[in-house]
C-alpha cells in the first residue's frame, strides 16, 4: 500500500507583495520604456509580449497577476485580445487593463461588457499605472488566498510560476559558475525548458501530451529509451514507452507496441519506489544493484524484447501539493556523438527534476479537460450502452491512425500538425454525445427500428453539434463539426444533409469536412468488429469487405485506401482498448 501524502494547500504561503504583470502592445520600444519605468517606480515584475496574437500563450507560461494592454498608436480596439484572454480557463480571471488614447473612449462599455477590470486614458503617469496594476493584482490574489476552494486551473497557475521560478533560478545559479564549453552546454539545455514549457501547455490531448513529454525528455538527456507510468490508484499502469533501438529494428521505424501492465506501489520494484518515496532514483547498472536496496530490476521485458537495459534515471511527476501522478523513466543515455555511456550526470537528474516540474502541470492541466470529455462520455454511455468508453477510445485512435497518414502524404507536420491532431482526437471522442438527447426506449431497443425510431435517432447529429455552438473555441468547432456531420457520406446519400436552394440533400465528396469524413469510417469500422445488444461482432474479414464495397459510396477511397495500408496500426489500437465484461 502506498503511503499516504498529506495535501498540502497550493496557496499556502502565496506573497501578496509578488506581483507580476503581463504588458502586452505591438510599439515595441514604447512598450520596452513603459516596462522599465513600472519596474522601477512600482518595483513590479514585468514581463513583455509584443505579439498580440501570441498574447495568451504568454500569460499561460507566465501566469501574471494582472494584465495590461497597451493600445496607444496601434489602431487596435483590443476587444479581440480581450475576447481571447477571457475565454482562457487558465488565465481568464487574471484582472485585465487597457491603456488608451482618446480614441479608445468609444469602446469603453464593450470592453466593460466583455470582462475588463480597469481603462486608463492617456495622459496618464506611471504612478497611476502602477497603483491601479497594484490594486487589481493584490485584489486578485487575495481572492486566490481567501478561496480555498479555488479553481483547478488557478491552482495549476500557481504551480506553473513555481516551476518558472525554479527555472529561473537554475539561470542565476548558472551565471554564478565559471564560463567553460560544458557551462555552455548547460546553458542550452536549461534555456530550451521554457520554450518546452510553453509548447506543453499548448497541447490538449493526454495522449499527444505524454508522447510529447517522453520525446522531450528522452531528447534533453540523450536517452535511448523512455517509460512513463501513470498512477492509478495503488498501482502504477505502464503506459507509454519510447525505444530508438527497438524501432530501428522495425519496418515502420516505430517503437514496437507492448500491452499495458501493471505494478503494484511497493518499494521492490524501481518505479514503485520511486512513487513510494517522492525521490529520483539513478541506477548506474540496472544488472549491478547492491543486495541491501530495498527495490529489483525486473530483467523479463528486457528478455521478452531482447533489449539491455543498463543505466536508468526515474523520477516522480509530482505537483506542488505533493501528489505524485506518475513516474517517468529514462535507459541508456549516449553522448554528443552518439555513443552509449554509462549513467546519467548530477546535471542530468538535476535538469530532468526541474522538466518533471512543467510536465506535471502540463499534465494536470490537460487532464482537467479529458475529465470534461469523459464526463460527457460516461452521460451518452448512461443512455447508449454502446457509447463505451472502450469504443470512443478505439474511434479516436482509429482516427489518429487515418489522420497521420493522410497528413503525412500532404507534408503536413511539426506544430500545425499536433494540434490538427488534438483537435481530431478530442472531437473523434464526442462524436455520438448527442444520443442524450435520443429516447431510451429507442437507443437501449433491442430489435430493428421503424423508419420512424430512425429519424428520431438521426436527431443526435443535430443535438450533438448545438452543444459546441455557444462561443466556440477551436475544439468545440471541431467537436461541432464531427458531431454534426460524421453520418454523412460521400455520394450524398447520408444525413443530415443541407438545404440547397430550398432542396435539402446530403453532403457529398468533399463539402463534408475531413474530420467528419475519418471518423465516419472510423466509427463504422468500430460498430461492425463489436458485438451490440442489436447484433453480433463481425470478423474483421467481413468488416474489411464491407467498408472496401463502400468506398466512393460511403466513404472518401483515400481514406480507405489508408485504412487497408495501416491496418497493423489500426489493430493495436483495438487490442489496446478491449471491451469491458458486462457489470454484474
Amino acid at each position: 500500500m502506498a503511503e499516504e501524502v498529506t495535501a498540502r494547500d497550493p496557496f499556502e504561503g502565496l506573497d501578496l507583495d509578488n506581483h507580476e504583470l503581463l504588458l502586452v502592445g505591438s510599439v515595441f520600444l514604447r512598450v520596452r520604456e513603459l516596462a522599465d519605468s513600472i519596474t522601477t517606480s512600482g518595483g513590479i515584475r514585468v514581463n513583455v509580449c509584443a505579439r498580440v496574437q501570441d498574447a495568451v500563450d504568454e500569460a499561460i507560461r507566465t501566469c501574471p497577476t494582472s494584465i495590461l494592454i497597451d493600445l496607444r498608436g496601434t489602431g487596435l480596439d483590443g476587444l479581440g485580445i480581450l475576447e481571447a484572454f477571457k475565454r482562457s480557463p487558465e488565465v481568464g480571471a487574471v484582472p485585465i487593463i487597457l491603456l488608451g488614447d482618446q480614441a479608445s473612449e468609444r469602446i469603453r462599455e464593450a470592453a466593460f461588457g466583455r470582462g475588463l477590470t480597469d481603462f486608463l486614458i492617456e495622459p496618464v503617469s506611471v504612478g497611476e499605472i502602477v497603483a491601479r496594476v497594484r490594486i487589481h493584482s493584490t485584489s486578485y490574489l487575495n481572492i486566490i488566498k481567501r478561496n480555498r476552494t479555488a479553481t483547478a486551473y488557478e491552482s495549476l497557475q500557481v504551480e506553473l510560476r513555481a516551476a518558472n521560478r525554479s527555472l529561473e533560478e537554475a539561470r542565476r545559479q548558472l551565471e554564478q559558475r565559471h564560463r567553460n564549453p560544458d557551462d555552455l552546454q548547460w546553458q542550452l539545455r536549461v534555456s530550451g525548458l521554457m520554450q518546452i514549457g510553453i509548447e506543453l501547455n499548448q497541447i490538449q490531448d493526454f495522449h499527444t501530451l505524454m508522447d510529447r513529454i517522453l520525446s522531450e525528455a528522452r531528447h534533453l538527456l540523450r536517452s535511448e529509451a523512455g517509460t512513463i507510468f501513470l498512477r492509478e490508484a495503488d498501482s502504477l499502469r505502464f503506459a507509454f514507452f519510447h525505444n530508438e533501438a527497438l524501432a530501428q529494428r522495425t519496418a515502420t521505424g516505430d517503437t514496437p507496441h507492448v500491452s499495458s501492465f501493471r505494478v503494484p506501489i511497493t518499494d521492490r520494484s524501481l518505479a514503485g519506489w520511486v512513487c513510494l518515496t517522492g525521490q529520483p532514483l539513478h541506477i548506474p547498472d540496472c544488472y549491478r544493484i547492491p543486495q541491501q536496496a530495498p527495490y529489483r530490476f525486473d530483467s523479463s521485458f528486457d528478455q521478452l524484447l531482447g533489449y539491455r537495459t543498463c543505466s536508468m534515471v526515474a523520477m516522480p511527476l509530482k505537483n506542488q501539493s505533493g501528489r505524485i501522478l506518475g513516474v517517468i523513466e529514462l535507459i541508456n543515455p549516449r553522448s554528443q556523438d552518439g555513443r552509449t555511456v554509462i549513467g546519467f550526470t548530477a546535471e542530468d537528474i538535476r535538469l530532468l527534476e526541474h522538466f518533471a516540474s512543467i510536465a506535471t502541470v502540463a499534465i494536470e492541466r490537460t487532464n482537467l479537460a479529458e475529465e470534461s470529455v469523459l464526463r460527457m462520455i460516461r452521460m451518452a454511455e448512461i443512455r447508449d450502452p454502446s457509447e463505451t468508453a472502450p469504443h470512443v477510445e478505439r474511434v479516436a485512435g482509429y482516427a489518429t491512425v487515418l489522420f497521420e497518414e493522410w497528413a503525412r502524404r500532404r507534408g503536413l507536420e511539426g506544430a500545425a500538425f499536433e494540434r490538427q491532431r488534438d483537435r481530431l482526437r478530442t472531437a473523434a471522442k464526442l462524436h455520438d454525445v448527442g444520443k442524450v438527447g435520443v429516447p431510451d426506449s429507442i437507443l437501449k431497443k433491442p430489435g430493428r427500428l421503424t423508419p420512424e425510431e430512425f429519424d428520431e435517432v438521426k436527431k443526435h447529429t443535430a443535438i450533438g453539434g448545438d452543444l459546441f455552438t455557444h462561443d466556440p473555441s477551436d475544439f468545440d468547432e471541431a467537436a461541432r463539426e464531427v458531431a454534426l456531420l460524421h453520418h454523412e457520406k460521400w455520394d450524398g446519400n447520408g444525413y443530415p444533409g443541407f438545404d440547397d436552394g430550398g432542396t435539402r440533400r446530403g453532403r457529398k465528396g468533399e463539402e463534408i469536412p475531413l474530420f467528419a469524413r475519418i471518423v465516419g469510417l472510423a466509427d463504422v469500422f468500430d460498430a461492425l468488429s463489436t458485438a451490440r445488444c442489436y447484433k453480433e461482432a463481425w470478423n474483421e474479414q467481413r468488416v474489411l469487405e464491407l467498408i472496401q464495397s463502400e468506398s466512393h459510396k460511403h466513404f472518401d477511397p483515400e481514406l480507405v485506401e489508408i485504412l487497408f495500408a495501416q491496418l497493423d496500426s489500426i489493430r493495436r489500437v483495438r487490442d489496446a482498448h478491449p471491451e469491458e465484461p458486462p457489470r454484474a
